[in-house]
């Protein structure tokens, strides 16, 4: 008997929409004694940190308590008083300009970790959250809070990464433009020349790193060069224009270079970020004194008063409105986005359905912890994709059945761009292809598929003759190959992947699937004994039209024709539940380029595949093969795309370790796959 995808979905219902709709209001959740937990914990966190900032303020309180009584207050309010209202608007709208590029921290951190939080949304709370913490102090509790409040679609840990996260990113480009100021300005203190040169060489360290990543570092979710690119030029932006802010407020008779008051301004400004005091107050006017000293420090103070009043007391008590009024609509944003599979490999039960109904199988790669959902402005699945270094890269064609190839790729354009990564489509078909080339994208052949008909599959013939000699030493061997059923043996598949792992050094990442217990659950697996001993494994991804080869692992004491013989087995079980089509995956493309950029690149890929005898293997079974290639937007796109890609299938997710409690839960969601292939008439 068999059920439609309606009642498999309603069977199946273990969890709410992938994303709420902009505008809705969210669902109650049941609230653990576990996340009570986690939440106090985290308060308590917190709260700690700003345990040091305070006793700093205390300290320098009680350092200069002796000071302030000897200054003339009478004088420094004179100060104010000569300031005219030319200055005061000059300052006002210098404050403008820097508070408008305060609120873009938030819009690229937003967008660099994927909250989903509109631009504007992103950039409200972010000017609420540093125009009153900046007065209150205690930055890493107070911005945590606010932004908490004016994103109420955030938790309370997600507020706090974002808050340090900002912090961490300011800090970084603070120190750029400090030291940019120092050596362009050439200040008259030795010791800050040191500091900037060591500062912009660590920048460009940094940026090296994120361009080409050594090893170790290929998987760290690093900025891409255009996001490092924006926030040094962010904080260019807020800090010089408020250190011109300063500038406008200084008495008349007071003649300083612009270049020495913007320089002295931003190291006062680290001072006082350093020491965490409300407003920055001692660290920041004690640096500055310092720093200009031919001031009067009477006068010097009346300036830096003023701009308190300006950039400090103005600014807070417009986010203390903006807090106090709190959000009035749904924050997300109505952009393309990428959605991150929280419970992968298991996924809902909507969005199994829609892998099973997607034309290529390896849309099933969505269970890896490479890929995220791309979808369009309205939350419909437009196809995989993920950012790495420098790009986002959209794999294969849409998952969507009669996908629009322009559709995916204008998401894919957009979500890149909001990013601020390269766009760029890998092992896409000669349909999506064309429509880049179209578009003006630069397209090249990058991989060949080899594919047939499981129907008409047959070892008869002489293009079979190799495969036909190879399997019969398995057979002689008295290999016998079994499909695997609702409990898989994974504690001697766990054997034979290490055993493979051992011979070949390492696995393979990103575009090519990794093993792992909860991964492969999800895959039509067949299995190769000996007696009664597991010695090699195949498992395939499956969607409603095809079948795709993806994991081959053989143990040590497996004979020669074991994995041909389990392919073999494999392409006539998909005969038997009518599949249409059986793809044993790709091999790099090993057609010959005029282009020197790209017969580089392409070589690059090919020294590091073994795709000579990969195609030597595949080719045996006397498959069709179908070009896939690699689009972008231009040739450096191309050229950085597929960098990216080669370093990320060299550095595969480490694979996480085995746990005999958990067999039970990986045979109940295989039971659900099963179910959900019988029903959907897939076998």
């Amino acid at each position: 008997m068999r059920h439609s995808p309606f009642d498999i979905e309603k069977a199946l219902r273990v969890s709410e929409p992938m994303r709420p709709r902009p505008g809705s209001v969210r669902p109650h959740l049941g609230v653990t004694r576990a996340t009570k937990s986690a939440r106090t914990n985290g308060l308590r966190a917190l709260l700690g940190k700003q345990l040091l900032p305070l006793a700093l303020t205390l300290f320098i309180g009680w350092l200069i308590w002796g000071k302030l009584g000897h200054l003339d207050l009478a004088a420094i309010l004179a100060s104010v008083a000569t300031i005219g209202p030319g200055q005061w608007g000059l300052a006002g709208l210098a404050t403008l300009g820097s508070f408008w590029a305060v609120g873009q921290y938030d819009r690229v951190l937003h967008a660099q970790l994927g909250t989903g939080i509109s631009a504007r949304a992103a950039r409200l709370s972010g000017i609420a959250a540093i125009g009153l913490s900046q007065s209150l102090g205690f930055g890493a509790l107070t911005g945590t809070l606010i932004r908490w409040r004016m994103l109420p679609e955030l938790t309370l840990w997600q507020a706090a990464r974002l808050s340090a996260a900002v912090a961490l990113s300011f800090l970084a480009g603070w120190a750029v433009v400090a030291a940019v100021a120092v050596l362009a300005f050439q200040p008259d203190i030795p010791w800050m020349k040191s500091l900037a040169t060591g500062a912009i060489a660590l920048a460009i360290v940094m940026a090296m790193i994120s361009v080409y990543p050594p090893g170790p570092l290929v998987r760290v979710p690093w900025p891409s060069l255009r996001a490092m690119g924006t926030v040094i030029g962010l904080a260019a932006c807020d800090t010089i224009l408020a250190g011109l802010a300063l500038y406008a407020l200084m008495p008349p008779e007071v003649h300083l270079a612009i270049g020495q008051t913007i320089s002295a301004y931003l190291f006062s400004l680290g001072a006082g970020i350093i020491g965490s005091t409300p407003g920055g107050v001692g660290p920041f006017e004690a640096t500055l004194a310092s720093l200009l000293h031919m001031v009067e420090l009477e006068q010097l103070l009346g300036a830096v008063l003023a701009f308190r009043v300006v950039y400090y007391a103005l600014p807070a008590m417009i986010a203390g409105l903006l807090i106090l009024r709190g959000p009035r609509s749904c924050s997300l944003s109505r952009e393309p986005g990428l959605i991150k599979t929280k419970s992968a490999p298991y996924l809902t039960p909507e969005m199994e359905l829609q892998l099973f109904s997607a034309p290529r199988a390896e849309a099933n790669l969505l269970r890896t912890r490479d890929f995220s959902l791309l979808t369009s402005e309205k939350g419909h699945p437009l196809g995989l994709a993920a950012p790495i270094g420098q790009s986002l890269v959209m794999l294969s064609d849409p998952i969507a059945a009669r996908g629009c190839p322009f559709a995916a790729r204008d998401a894919l354009s957009r979500a890149a761009r909001m990013r601020y990564r390269m766009p760029a489509i890998y092992k896409c078909g000669a349909r999506m292809a064309a429509s880049a080339r179209r578009a003006g994208w630069k397209v090249l052949p990058t991989a060949q598929e080899a594919w047939l008909v499981p129907a008409q599959f047959s070892l008869e013939g002489s293009k079979t003759r190799q495969l036909r000699r190879v399997i019969r030493k398995a057979e002689d061997a008295h290999i016998k190959v079994r499909e695997g059923s609702r409990d898989l043996p994974l504690a001697d598949m766990d054997r034979v992947a290490q055993e493979w792992l051992d011979r070949r050094g390492k696995e393979r990442g990103f575009s090519m699937g990794t093993y792992d217990r909860g991964y492969i659950s999800c895959q039509r697996v067949f299995l190769a004994y000996q007696g009664e001993t597991l010695v090699a494994f195949i498992s395939l991804h499956e969607s409603r039209h095809e079948m795709t080869l993806d994991l081959m692992r053989a143990g040590s004491a497996a004979p020669d024709g074991t994995i041909q013989l389990l392919i073999v087995e494999a392409i006539r079980a998909a005969a038997a539940y009518g599949c249409p089509r059986l793809s044993l995956a790709a091999v790099p493309w090993d057609g010959h380029d005029d282009d020197a950029l790209t017969r580089w690149l392409r070589g690059k890929f090919l020294a590091k595949s073994g795709a000579a005898g990969l195609r030597r293997f595949k080719s045996a079974f006397a498959p069709q093969w179908e070009t896939l290639y690699l689009a972008a937007p231009s040739r450096l796109a191309l050229v950085v795309a597929g960098m990216d890609i080669l370093r990320r299938v060299t550095a595969p997710p480490p694979r996480p370790t085995a746990n005999p409690m958990k067999a039970s839960r990986f045979a109940t969601h295989r039971t659900l796959h099963l179910f959900r292939r019988r029903a959907t008439g897939a076998g």
